[in-house]
Parts: C-alpha cells; sequence; structure tokens
C-alpha cells in the first residue's frame, strides 16, 4: 500500500505544479465500471481500452488503427519461429522504476498462466527468453501471422511492484478476495492512476515522464460509472461530464442539437448477428422432432424475414450499417465485393420454409442480450415480429450480458444473438477461429454446435500461419463467401459509434472502439 500511496502524493504534487488556471480535466462517463486495473484478469474491451492509458504493450494500435512500436523500439524474425524484440531504454514505470527484460518476461508468464483469460492469446508462444536487459527472444509453436497484432492487446507490468503488493498471479475477478489491483496499478503509459473507488470514481493525471511526445494536453481524466442512459445523457448535456460513449440513437439529435455539444460518429469493427444451432438432431424447444436449422433454406428464409433497413432506420435511426458477411471494412483484407446480402422478402421466405417441409412454421427458442450491444433488446424483440410475418413464432428470453457471456459458449442456447470484432487482434483471424470454425479444441469456442464446413476449417488455421497478405486475403475472402453462401449465420450490421461531448474536447473515435487519450485535447 504503501508504493500506492507514494504514488497518489507524487501525482497530486504534480496537478498542484500545473496550475488551477491552466488544467485540463476531462470528466468521462459511461455505463459500465472498471472490472479492475489488473489488465490481464479479464478480455474484457471497455477495461481493456480505460486503462490501456495506464498500461502499454510492446507494440500499439495508432489512431489510425496500425501497428507501432511501444515498449519495444523495434524487431526482427530471426525465423518462421523466432522473434527477437528490441527493447526501449530509459523507460521508467509510475513509481520510477526502470523498465528492463524482466518485465516483460514476467508479465507474460503471469498473462499466460493456466486459467488466466489471456492463456489462449499467448498459446501461440512457447519461450520468451531474455538475451539482456533489453532484449527479448519469443519462440513459437509454430508459424504464426498475427504475433504482433496479439502482442498489442497485452500489457506489461513492473515485476517488482507486483511482487510487493502479492499480486504475482492475475486477479480472479469471481471473488475479488485479496485482490490488491482492484484498486492498484503501476504501469508505464501516458496516464497514471492516482484514486480509484469502484462504483464511484477512477482518477487518472498526465505522466509527466513518459518516454514519448505528448501530443495531449490533459491533465487529469475523472471517470464516472453512470448506469442509465437517461441519466448519463442528463449529465453530458446539463455539463456534468464533458464525454460519454455510445450516445442512445433516440437521443442523438437532442445532443446535436444543444448548443455547446457535438456527436462524433465512426463505424465500429463489431457486426452483430444471430448464431444457431445447426448440429443438434431436435432442434430443443421447438416441438419438433427435427432440427429446421440444419437446412440452409429455413437459415436463408429467417435472413429474409428480417428487415434489416427498417431495423436501421426505425431503431438504429441510421446508426448502423447493414453487413452481408463478418467482417467490418475497417479490418485488414477485407473484400468489398463479398459484400452483398439477401434480399429482405417475407414471400420469398415463406417459399423457402415450405420447400424445406416447415410450410406451417415451428417455435423457435430465442436468447438476446439486454446491454451487450446497442438497442440489442429492441433489434430481437423487433425480430420476434418479422419472424412471426412468416410463421416462425420466436419466444424471446433476455439474458444480462454477464449470463450470455457464461451460458452461450456453453452451447445452451438454440438461436441467439452475438456480436463479434476480431479485437484485440484486429484481424479477421480471430473472428474466424472464434466464431466460424467447427467448435475442436481451442477453436469454435463461440460457435456452439454451430456452423460446421470441412473446407472452411481447412483454411482457418493457415489464415492463422500465412505471412503472405495476398494469400492471407484470397484465404479469408473464400471462408467468407462460403459462410455467406450457407448462411452460416443471419447478418444483421454493425453499429455506429456515436460518442457525445463538449464542444471543446478534441477527440477522436477509432473503430475499435477504444479510448486513446493521448491523442485528445480540451480548449
Amino acid at each position: 500500500m504503501k508504493h500506492y500511496l507514494k504514488l497518489a502524493l507524487l501525482a497530486s504534487c504534480a496537478c498542484l505544479a500545473v496550475g488551477i488556471a491552466d488544467a485540463k480535466t476531462l470528466r468521462f462517463a459511461e455505463s459500465q465500471e472498471i472490472s479492475s486495473m489488473d489488465p490481464h484478469a479479464a478480455r474484457e474491451d471497455f477495461t481493456l481500452s480505460l486503462i490501456g492509458n495506464v498500461y502499454e504493450g510492446l507494440v500499439r494500435w495508432n489512431k489510425d488503427l496500425k501497428i507501432e512500436p511501444a515498449l519495444a523500439e523495434s524487431w526482427e524474425t530471426l525465423s518462421d519461429t523466432k522473434w527477437r524484440f528490441h527493447l526501449r531504454k530509459g523507460v521508467v514505470f509510475h513509481n520510477g522504476d526502470p523498465f528492463t527484460a524482466d518485465d516483460v518476461i514476467f508479465s507474460f508468464h503471469r498473462a499466460g498462466a493456466p486459467g488466466s483469460p489471456f492463456a489462449g492469446l499467448l498459446e501461440p508462444v512457447a519461450e520468451v527468453t531474455k538475451v539482456d536487459d533489453y532484449t527479448v527472444d519469443m519462440t513459437l509453436r509454430r508459424k504464426y501471422a498475427l504475433l504482433l497484432n496479439d502482442f498489442a492487446g497485452l500489457y506489461i507490468l513492473d515485476k517488482k511492484f507486483q511482487e510487493s503488493i502479492g499480486a504475482e498471479k492475475p486477479l480472479d475477478l469471481s471473488t475479488n478476495t485479496g485482490g490488491a489491483m482492484i484498486t492498484q496499478g503501476i504501469g508505464t503509459g501516458p496516464f497514471k492512476l492516482l484514486s480509484r473507488e469502484p462504483d464511484v470514481k477512477t482518477v487518472f493525471v498526465a505522466n509527466d515522464k513518459w518516454w514519448d511526445k505528448r501530443e495531449h494536453n490533459i491533465d487529469e481524466i475523472d471517470y464516472t460509472p453512470i448506469k442509465n442512459n437517461a441519466t448519463r445523457v442528463a449529465a453530458l448535456l446539463s455539463g456534468e461530464v464533458d464525454f460519454i460513449r455510445n450516445v442512445p440513437p433516440q437521443d442523438v439529435d437532442k445532443v446535436e442539437k444543444t448548443p455547446g455539444m457535438k456527436i462524433m460518429r465512426a463505424p465500429h469493427l463489431r457486426t452483430i448477428f444471430f448464431g444457431m444451432d445447426q448440429q443438434s438432431k431436435v432442434l430443443a424447444g421447438s416441438g419438433l422432432n427435427s432440427n429446421p436449422l440444419a437446412d440452409v433454406r429455413v437459415r436463408k428464409a429467417i435472413y429474409q424475414a428480417i428487415d434489416i433497413e427498417g431495423i436501421k432506420r426505425s431503431i438504429m435511426r441510421g446508426n448502423s450499417r447493414p453487413a452481408a458477411i463478418m467482417m467490418a471494412p475497417e479490418l485488414p483484407l477485407y473484400d468489398a465485393s463479398l459484400e452483398v446480402r439477401f434480399p429482405y422478402d417475407p414471400e420469398a421466405s415463406k417459399a423457402l420454409l415450405k420447400e424445406a417441409g416447415y410450410a406451417n412454421g415451428f417455435t423457435l427458442p430465442m436468447d438476446c442480450p439486454a446491454g451487450s450491444f446497442i438497442n440489442d433488446e429492441q433489434i430481437c424483440q423487433a425480430t420476434v415480429g418479422m419472424l412471426a410475418k412468416v410463421g416462425i413464432k420466436a419466444q424471446l428470453t433476455l439474458h444480462t450480458p454477464v449470463q450470455m457471456d457464461t451460458d452461450l459458449p456453453a452451447g445452451k442456447y438454440s438461436f441467439y444473438m452475438l456480436g463479434w470484432a476480431g479485437l484485440p487482434t484486429i484481424d479477421a483471424y480471430n473472428i474466424l477461429s472464434a466464431t466460424i470454425h467447427t467448435p475442436t479444441g481451442d477453436l469454435g469456442a463461440w460457435n456452439p454446435k454451430g456452423y460446421s464446413n470441412a473446407r472452411v476449417d481447412e483454411l482457418i488455421p493457415q489464415i492463422g500461419t500465412e505471412y503472405d497478405p495476398a494469400k492471407r486475403k484470397a484465404m479469408i475472402s473464400e471462408v467468407m463467401k462460403i459462410h455467406r453462401d450457407e448462411v452460416g449465420k443471419i447478418m444483421l450490421h454493425q453499429q455506429f459509434l456515436t460518442w457525445g461531448m463538449s464542444d471543446k474536447v478534441h477527440a477522436i473515435v477509432p473503430a475499435d472502439e477504444y479510448t486513446r487519450f493521448w491523442y485528445y485535447t480540451m480548449d
């Protein structure tokens, strides 16, 4: 605890030195709370986005979502399965400890430990070896194309500090017992933690010893979780906060028309879709002795019964982009020629159901999250009505995001809403290996009892190992086309990011939704 108090006192002095008149404080609110200050405790985008201003990886995504050096200033491949990273010299952690190779090795072992949510991300790494204080070698289990992408989402910790607070292993968020990192954290990033009161407020201050050039002019970030949408929007409009992410579509016009306020828009990498059980012989809850979802004609009938333009117009208020494939245009190696949706056509849906032997429809259990994606509950409710028009009686059950994240990969749902962005790797392989590959070992974990195609399963591992961009793109396109044509998922849209803020805030809105505050300025 003495390390944390010392840091707080130093940070307070730094703020006073700036001078009250010149200090720039960004007051930020969001519906979620930071799960902890432990960057290895959960692969949860919101928390990793926020604490990514405190911690850094060997590499990072810049504002254009391109990989650039961070704590590693350069790297080289010694062979197909061995990489060498040259670490940045002169970097210090927020408590003054020097950054060295020992911190990298400690962090990789910690994040890759059995049971860690990052163990899968680090699975391709067989060994991390110290060459000297500022050089480390990574030996891979196999040729792997996305090493740098993965490393951008893996943050480096101070070995000495972690040992001093008894946090050599990632925090178990199911118990939080003895969890020093619920409220403590030391990194090398552009901002350092000043204070944290969970569910109330977390305060960050600028790191005046950051190794990189300071482009931002923000001295303090005050984060307050405000769960209720209306309350959060009201806090923005009243000037209580300066910045909120994901203004509800129904409030976008109100924010834009308020003097001194603005909305910044950008499409998100995340594609929203319906997944389904295609493997069970009998569809649970359908009242049938068969599984209609195993028939591509039925899947296409469901697809063509959903008015995606109506959802965009009435529910998303224009803040969505209908999708034909499981890949946003902002992702590398995207193939625009595949972006062709089956048309909305209820009569064609009825004809397909009749052809498949389900002229009288069937009962379809539907499970959806309430709060995971923008207007997820409303979209699912609208879909129930659309399916009813073609004879499919959808029975909707809503779940908390936590319950969905637990029960969905366990295969407890027959027809469900899910969204996937390819984070943190920002690459199609993440999407394909998690949501399209036949469930096998670590592959297809988010495709339980779902889509399966032998050619697709053959190509996906090759996409993960191929270094040549042209060859990778050809394979990705082939997989996406097969999956689209066979209606492996019912594709919906990419939701737009609609970030509301005071017009004195100058932000970036990257497609991965991460808040990289080192690019922000304030008037």
